[in-house]
């Protein structure tokens, strides 16, 4: 068996938006909405940790400029988390509070082209905790990277979903095997983990009570 968490955990929120989440909409993953209270369970129970929560919001552009392949015909996915839409916000009971750390991007990896691996190393995080959609696209792709950038990563598998039930299952195999060694994790999991856990160490100096926190505004538009 492997631990959960290695070190300092950071928890992970991938694109918990309207689009994604809503029964109906044009990129809607199977299942999401029923993942919609365990992510929020798994929010609440780190930030009473005094853990590092972090949003991703996938957002492109009206003019689809930054779309690059995902607007020709290589690609099956309808145009989507357009800016200024509903379909771009995060879902209510998921959603980040003014001071949360949120990483807006325009392609599937939750690193490409963001400050994500900055906040990581800046808040010294050794084990990234997944959650989110989509399991076969951008949980996928930011696993995978995650794992390359040598972070410990858990995905917590009832906390995700995918585009269909049948590429969910691969992908959830495929990283399983990769980050895990084949182990599967939930957010079950999580609230023994923490009980174990050394409250996370000392905190970056940035972050200690004597230095405010800088205001980081979530990104709903």
């Amino acid at each position: 068996m492997i631990d959960l968490i290695v070190g300092r955990p950071a928890l992970l929120v991938i694109d918990m938006q309207h689009d994604f989440v809503d029964p109906g909409a044009g990129c809607y993953n199977v299942g999401a909405e029923h993942t919609v209270p365990r992510v929020a369970a798994t929010i609440a129970a780190m930030k009473h940790a005094s853990l590092p929560v972090i949003w991703t919001i996938e957002a492109h552009r009206p003019s689809g400029i930054d779309g690059g392949l995902e607007n020709s015909p290589d690609c099956i996915f309808e145009p989507h988390s357009v800016e200024g839409t509903r379909g771009v916000r995060i879902v209510p009971d998921v959603a980040p509070e003014p001071g949360d750390l949120v990483v807006r991007k325009r392609r599937y990896n939750c690193f490409l082209g963001t400050e994500l691996d900055l906040l990581l190393k800046a808040l010294r995080i050794d084990t990234l905790l997944v959650t989110g959609v989509s399991s076969d696209v951008c949980v996928h792709w930011t696993v995978g990277e995650a794992f390359q950038r040598d972070f410990h990563v858990r995905v917590l598998e009832d906390c995700v979903a995918g585009t269909s039930s049948e590429d969910h299952e691969a992908s959830l195999l495929i990283m399983r095997n990769l980050v895990s060694r084949g182990e599967r994790f939930t957010s079950v999991d999580l609230a023994p983990a923490l009980e174990r856990l050394d409250v996370a160490g000392p905190e970056p100096a940035d972050m200690r009570p004597d230095r405010p926190p800088r205001s980081e505004s979530p990104i709903l538009s």
